[in-house]
């Protein structure tokens, strides 16, 4: 069985719910991607994630998401790329990383932060820049963002693993093996508009971020092997 969640955004207390559904013995833990960005914790978010890693092994997945990308790239830009790529809830993520020294955050300038979580925090750095972009089983794909249905090499697409929406969700293309993934909220997916997990036409592909961040949920689903969900769960934004 495989218990599969994604796109926590730095809710670290609805990600703690979500965790505590986990049956750590029988199921592997696949995460979709996008620790960070927008949300009170990233960092806590982080090192939740890098201890089950840890913990667990092989029985722990965690992918990339584009967040958690931008956010490691952002940390090696010059100066002018650093200041224009400062959006998408960045502000939040580098703030959590300064912990209680509030004051040192507002002070300190921007290649100063970035500095400083080079500096004192290599381990999560490393962490985050080492993380797969897809995980592939015998009847699933799990992946941030979604794959080039055109292509028959889309592994080597990383591009489309972290960024890919209506190209990938409405490709009329069915896919052979069941994909998993996050990035898009399935509000902007589902007819009716609801955060709930989002299924394809053929139900090759399914849609798990429940835009938590926004105000929305955290969408888990437990699966078999072959692919099959057998639980939803949701847990609501408390914050």
């Amino acid at each position: 069985m495989y218990f599969v969640f994604s796109d926590v955004h730095g809710c670290y207390n609805e990600m703690k719910e979500m965790l505590k559904l986990w049956d750590r013995q029988n199921e592997k833990l696949i995460y979709l991607g996008d620790m960070v960005d927008r949300g009170y914790n990233s960092l806590g978010v982080i090192k939740t994630m890098m201890e089950l890693k840890k913990q667990y092994g092989n029985q722990v997945v965690i992918l990339k998401g584009n967040h958690d990308e931008m956010f490691t790239d952002w940390l090696f830009l010059d100066p002018f790329s650093r200041s224009m790529n400062y959006y998408n809830g960045l502000h939040e993520t580098i703030k959590s990383f300064y912990q209680n020294d509030k004051i040192k955050f507002q002070k300190d300038t921007r290649k100063q932060r970035a500095d400083y979580i080079k500096r004192n925090f290599p381990d999560v750095v490393q962490f985050i820049r080492d993380l797969p972009l897809y995980y592939e089983t015998e009847t699933s794909i799990f992946v941030h963002a979604g794959i080039n249905l055109k292509n028959t090499q889309w592994k080597e697409e990383k591009q489309s693993l972290l960024w890919i929406r209506d190209e990938f969700f409405h490709s009329p293309i069915k896919s052979k093996k069941r994909i998993f993934f996050g990035h898009t909220p399935t509000q902007f997916l589902n007819k009716d508009k609801s955060n709930d997990i989002w299924v394809s036409k053929y139900g090759d592909k399914i849609g798990i971020d429940g835009g938590c961040v926004f105000g929305g949920q955290l969408n888990g689903v437990k699966i078999n092997r072959d692919g099959e969900i057998k639980a939803i769960i949701k847990v609501p934004r408390k914050k």
